[in-house]
């Protein structure tokens, strides 16, 4: 008889957070660096074309974000030794997948975000493993949605923990920034602008990496696989 499944352990999901994070840590940083330069020459290009000085919603990098984010889910999700050039033919074969997700998933966000704030949280949190959903169980983007939805909805308030922990230091490392003068105003290229992108890569790979812990521990609590985090 199969033993029943572990309760969600937050403990669990932030050490876990962590030993991925280690463990994939120097595989990542080329990779990285070159989603940096591509985010700068894309806020470059915002910044010619006018849309927002490439720091606001209308960005040429939102069309290329879930390209990178897809790569780095999967070396996230990998238990192979994998690596972003190993992952990245996925990466681009799911990258329509990815592009619709984030749309999606974006576009309710923000709308929940008119309905007294709340509701834009709330689907921020049980949508927050759809992209891993997606990649390592071969979803379309609306299943990927009501099966991240489904994982999340039982443990939505130690989800929520987790989540709110990196918000918490998102949030205090970005004022320090903005207190140092580390944050283009205008967006126009330059040393400023080219920080932010850094910044902004270093924190989507952090976010990576926890979603992904969290999604291990939902859909993996009564498998082998979750006992990487023990």
């Amino acid at each position: 008889m199969q033993a029943a499944p572990r309760s969600f352990s937050l403990s669990r999901v932030i050490s876990g957070w962590w030993w991925l994070l280690n463990r994939d840590g120097l595989r990542l940083i080329q990779f990285a660096a070159f989603w940096v330069l591509v985010k700068f020459g894309l806020y470059a290009l915002d910044h010619a074309l006018g849309l927002n000085q490439g720091l606001g919603l209308l960005s040429t990098t939102l069309l290329l974000d879930p390209f990178f984010y897809g790569v780095f889910y999967l070396v996230a999700l990998s238990d192979d030794g994998s690596g972003p050039m190993q992952v990245r033919g996925e990466a681009s074969r799911r990258f329509l997948a990815l592009l619709g997700l984030a749309v999606m998933s974006g576009a309710g966000i923000i709308i929940g975000m008119f309905f007294l704030i709340i509701p834009g949280i709330a689907l921020a949190v049980l949508w927050s493993v759809a992209t891993p959903v997606l990649l390592a169980e071969n979803k379309g983007p609306v299943e990927a949605l009501q099966t991240s939805f489904s994982y999340v909805k039982t443990h939505f308030w130690p989800v929520f923990g987790a989540i709110f922990i990196y918000v918490v230091g998102v949030i205090a490392i970005s004022i320090f920034f903005v207190f140092m003068g580390v944050e283009s105003e205008t967006g126009a290229p330059g040393p400023i602008l080219a920080i932010d992108s850094l910044i902004e890569v270093v924190f989507a790979i952090i976010e990576v990496y926890l979603y992904t812990a969290i999604y291990r521990e939902l859909a993996f609590r009564d498998q082998n696989v979750a006992d990487v985090f023990d």
